[in-house]
């Protein structure tokens, strides 16, 4: 029966491992995503794989250039459910739109505030927060003052 793995890859290497797999005929499922032409994998150092427990030979793929490692709890090799795999498949088009969204601010950048008691005022972009929240910089009282927003309370100009 098959049934979904979680791989470990050396850093920065998913790419190279999920081709020489592929190349020994695994079925490898590599979540990433193109932001401004630059592949970023979704979940860095790892990589899911499809294999019989059965009837394919796992011993090749701890050798394969790029791979670290099977995934382990204990003795057991990290099962993932097909129910999350499929999830993460079907997902993956909303979270590379999400990461889009969220490169969207840089550092240093000039934003308007616009909702609440700082409508209309100018702030200064210092960085992303969990729950959709940004830190930004706003003059007050002569002094910059980091305050917390909501992500879409703000824009650029």
């Amino acid at each position: 029966m098959k049934n979904w793995y979680l791989i470990k890859t050396k850093p920065q290497q998913e790419a190279i491992a999920t081709q020489n797999l592929t190349n020994q005929n695994f079925n490898v499922f590599f979540p990433k995503a193109v932001i401004n032409n630059k592949t970023t994998p979704l979940f860095l150092s790892y990589l899911f794989i499809e294999l019989d427990d059965k009837i394919q030979n796992w011993t090749p793929i701890r050798s394969t250039k790029g791979v670290s490692n099977f995934v382990r709890f204990g003795l057991s090799f990290a099962k993932v459910p097909n129910q999350i795999v499929n999830l993460i498949k079907t997902q993956q088009q909303q979270t590379i739109e999400k990461m889009m969204d969220i490169c969207s601010h840089h550092k240093g950048d000039h934003l308007e505030i616009q909702t609440g008691a700082f409508k209309g005022q100018q702030a200064i972009f210092q960085n992303y927060n969990s729950n959709d929240r940004v830190t930004v910089l706003l003059k007050l009282i002569g002094q910059q003052q980091e305050i917390k927003l909501l992500e879409k309370e703000v824009v650029a100009i």
